[in-house]
């Protein structure tokens, strides 16, 4: 028997590379005393509560952001079936893109655990091909606008990453309940004008409902009671709430609306 085995000639698990990566990617940042990576390994097989928890905060986290990865792709079905972006608030899908990305960019900076965030990355990305759809489709949006637009979120990435300081992070979240409700209000207020929701999805919609609710538990657990956060939650939960109930409210009205689209489009 060497010193990285036990007396059955196995190496203990505390004492394996993997499990130790493992154990440290599941419990090293927890701000908590009674969680950490040897103290939850010596208590299996049987977790101690407090890693348990933990661990599954991870797990959902990992769900949350590979369900994010199909998020947009009801919407982007919807726009190419119909050749229309209709019922999507261009000012709606730019706020987007600056929402998440001030959601993405505030967790980068503070170092938060990427369970606790990634699904903003992964809906950044989606929402940045939407605009590129709604910049495909819609006859409206020229060159110029399209240099604006990319213009402005050079200057606001440059800001980010070169002006702010680790003083002046939390503006990102501060901002960004006015950002989502300057831009899902847009929203609202054009599916009410229109009394229909066009390409809007609701699988997105609830996707994003179901998340911000699950995430309010997980940024608790994994990175602690980050007011900025945890107020930008609690805005998406309220907002989609009112888009998803208009989803369903303007249902048939939707479905008159894109018959009635297909009908032009095959004349």
């Amino acid at each position: 028997r060497d010193g990285y085995t036990d007396s059955t000639g196995k190496m203990p698990l505390a004492d394996n590379p993997l499990v130790l990566s493992l154990a440290a990617w599941a419990w090293d940042s927890d701000p908590s005393p009674l969680v950490t990576p040897t103290t939850c390994l010596d208590s299996l097989p049987l977790l101690a509560g407090p890693c348990l928890v933990r661990l599954a905060a991870k797990g959902v986290g990992v769900g949350i952001i590979l369900a994010s990865c199909v998020n947009k792709a009801p919407v982007a079905r919807n726009i190419l079936k119909s050749g229309s972006v209709a019922g999507l608030s261009v000012a709606a899908s730019y706020g987007e893109v600056i929402m998440y990305a001030n959601s993405a960019f505030y967790n980068i900076l503070r170092q938060n655990p990427f369970t606790a965030y990634g699904e903003t990355f992964s809906v950044l990305m989606q929402t940045m091909i939407i605009v590129a759809l709604i910049w495909c489709f819609d006859p409206e949006i020229g060159r110029m606008k399209i240099a604006l637009a990319l213009s402005v979120f050079s200057a606001y990435l440059f800001l980010v990453f070169q002006v702010l300081t680790p003083n002046t992070h939390y503006i990102l979240m501060v901002y960004n309940p006015l950002v989502m409700c300057s831009t899902r209000g847009a929203q609202i207020w054009e599916n009410f004008n229109n009394k229909q929701t066009g390409a809007q999805s609701i699988a997105t919609t609830g996707m994003n409902l179901a998340g911000s609710s699950v995430r309010i538990a997980t940024t608790i657990k994994e990175v602690g009671w980050d007011f900025h956060i945890l107020r930008a939650y609690g805005a998406s939960i309220f907002f989609n709430l009112i888009l998803c109930t208009q989803i369903l409210m303007y249902k048939s009205n939707t479905e008159r609306f894109l018959k009635r689209l297909d009908h032009k489009k095959r004349e």
